[in-house]
């Protein structure tokens, strides 16, 4: 398939293989009103041999269906749907990074704030689907892709809605195998409803998936691991696993809980929904002891400048800025100090903005001779300096950033 051209698009090369699909990226051929010339994107074509059957047809449209609905900061977008006699394609928007399973496969562990970061944008594109009544009913590492332009966010893009269903009429016709004879779904992630009957699973099950990425991301192994299907479906039932702080100690009794209750095998002891999964975690972020080590591991996960630009750096004098509300003069001020300055709702920011307009990270400060440069860091709403949408910006006194759509978010930048 490799330089084919599909419809717009030429493919380049192969991402992955699937039972139903193959999934390349491709670049567009001319410009359209959707994508300008030569613009990267992915295409899942159907398998060849599955063209002519009936399911595998309807669970594409299905998922094309499903994707069109759905326009957020941590779902991949998507763009165009093709039908070709030996099968169809779905044009999506393709994501520079790493697969969270590769990522855990090669660092292990990940630092307990960079899961919780990643978690929240997971439970923050959950809360958004389940709203418009859709379940992805397959949450797993090989479905999140963590951006590689971004240092440090926990940015991730969620993936692959191919099972997933909408509430309305979702379970008609559904059953818990293939025809090959496998899940729907991974079941070392599933709820146990979604292994009795995949029509039950509901918003909680995504919730109790969640709950089994996050303890693998904090603990670098599955709760649930046994190579005998069966045995691995009893345990899952039993909620039979190790306790996350038997495998790393620094996890305290307060996040286990989280993990634990996110995991119940039955449905009801959960969180109620994604939305009071993310209030949990939000909750403990808040606490100072975690503040103060999630900000030390962010400070040094900054990029450094190279070493004559830390020599000028270092040498400039330095002006005493701060980012003043416009709205709450005087009552809302944040100190801008430091080579780097994050700017988003995370608590691990260097300045936290707690408006919903605001993204996790949502902006980048940067020391830029006697001044900073303004970076947007691909944010849901954008970044603007004086009601100028900017990608990047060199910062002078008085001008008026803000961050996202509403004016509330509206600061000028003042020398102290």
């Amino acid at each position: 398939m490799i330089g084919n051209v599909i419809g717009n698009y030429r493919i380049e090369r192969e991402l992955s293989e699937g039972g139903m699909s193959h999934v390349y990226v491709g670049r567009t051929l001319k410009q359209t009103e959707t994508l300008p010339a030569n613009f990267m994107v992915v295409l899942k074509v159907m398998s060849d041999e599955l063209a002519g059957e009936v399911t595998a047809r309807k669970r594409f449209v299905k998922e094309a269906q499903i994707l069109s609905k759905l326009r957020h900061r941590y779902i991949t977008r998507f763009y165009e749907f093709i039908e070709r006699p030996n099968g169809a394609v779905l044009v999506m928007e393709f994501v520079d990074g790493e697969p969270m399973d590769q990522v855990i496969a090669d660092s292990g562990a990940l630092q307990i704030a960079d899961a919780i970061s990643i978690t929240q944008c997971l439970l923050e594109a959950l809360i958004y689907a389940h709203d418009k009544g859709i379940v992805h009913r397959d949450i797993k590492p090989a479905n999140l892709i963590r951006e590689k332009s971004i240092v440090f966010t926990g940015a991730v893009k969620v993936t692959d809605f191919g099972i997933a269903k909408i509430k309305e009429g979702a379970g008609s016709g559904q059953t818990v195998l293939t025809k090959s004879g496998f899940l729907l779904g991974t079941p070392h992630y599933m709820s146990p409803e979604q292994i009795r009957e995949p029509k039950d699973a509901g918003a909680r099950s995504d919730v109790y998936s969640t709950g089994v990425l996050l303890y693998e991301m904090l603990t670098g192994s599955l709760p649930f691991n046994s190579r005998s299907l069966p045995k691995l479906i009893d345990a899952v039932y039993r909620g039979d696993k190790i306790s996350p702080r038997s495998l790393r100690p620094q996890i305290d009794a307060d996040m286990e809980a989280i993990v634990l209750r996110a995991m119940q095998p039955n449905q009801n002891n959960r969180f109620e929904s994604a939305r009071t999964f993310y209030d949990a975690l939000e909750e403990y972020s808040a606490r100072p002891a975690f503040l103060a080590e999630a900000r030390a591991i962010a400070a040094v996960a900054q990029p450094r400048p190279a070493a004559a630009a830390a020599d000028a750096v270092a040498s400039a004098p330095r002006q005493h800025w701060q980012l003043v509300n416009l709205k709450s003069e005087g009552h809302e001020a944040h100190v801008i100090d430091g080579v780097s300055v994050m700017v988003g709702r995370d608590r691990t920011c260097s300045i936290v903005l707690t408006h919903p307009a605001v993204s996790r990270r949502h902006a980048r400060l940067t020391i830029s001779g006697n001044g900073y440069m303004l970076e947007d860091l691909q944010s849901a709403n954008g970044t603007y300096v004086n009601n100028t949408r900017v990608d990047k910006a060199r910062l002078k006194p008085g001008d008026v950033v803000r961050f996202g759509a509403d004016p509330a978010c509206s600061y000028v930048l003042r020398d102290r």
